[in-house]
């Protein structure tokens, strides 16, 4: 995945996150690619974890989605 296409996705995922109404708890990341892209750029890193958006960030590799945002009922 190159840095351009990270960041359409990264765009995508705040975007989704701003128009809902309900609480993030986690932001799954499928591709490995853009894993790779998302910490060398994106990440803020915490003694939690990694944060994107105020949210944690694992890696749930997947091969149908690049991510995935899950929300509490």
């Amino acid at each position: 995945m190159t840095e351009e296409e990270a960041r359409d996705v990264v765009e995508r995922i705040q975007d989704e996150l701003s128009r809902q109404a309900r609480v993030a708890t986690r932001i799954e990341i499928h591709d490995l690619g853009l894993w790779e892209c998302l910490e060398k750029a994106h990440f803020k890193t915490s003694t939690h974890g990694n944060l994107l958006f105020e949210k944690p960030v694992v890696i749930v590799p997947k091969c149908d989605a690049s991510y995935t945002i899950l929300y509490t009922c």
